[in-house]
């Protein structure tokens, strides 16, 4: 038995296999996976809420709409500026939105801003549509 020969004939024929390819992508799968678990959502906990007997109560924001001729309506009912004035008093609201014809004068809405300031309301909002 002559193992030199063999052992000769093997490095001779031996090949070597390139991992530079496989590191390659190894390292772009632990990017991925990084990424994508950063994007998961972070509240995971499940919690079921006890149902109450007495719901809260929901407080609607104040609504004023304007037409394009300027006429004010509360309810559906057309207002004067004092009828206004006297609703957003005793409404037990913080919020108010304001519907208003895009024809209307800019003036009539600023008004209606200003008269809710007034009377202590925090947050006005406009209505658009999408």
């Amino acid at each position: 038995m002559n193992f030199r020969k063999h052992a000769r004939s093997l490095d001779d024929t031996q090949h070597l296999i390139d991992m530079t390819a496989l590191v390659d992508i190894a390292f772009i799968i632990i990017l991925f996976l990084g990424i994508v678990s950063t994007l998961a959502p972070v509240s995971s906990i499940k919690v079921f809420l006890p149902e109450a007997s007495s719901g809260t109560p929901k407080i609607e924001p104040a609504q004023v709409v304007i037409d394009k001729d300027g006429n004010y309506y509360v309810r559906g009912r057309q207002v004067s500026l004092d009828d206004i004035r006297y609703y957003l008093r005793n409404v037990n609201t913080k919020s108010m939105v304001i519907i208003a014809d895009k024809r209307v004068e800019y003036g009539k809405v600023v008004k209606i801003i200003d008269l809710a300031k007034q009377m202590g309301i925090e947050e006005v909002n406009i209505a658009t549509r999408d």
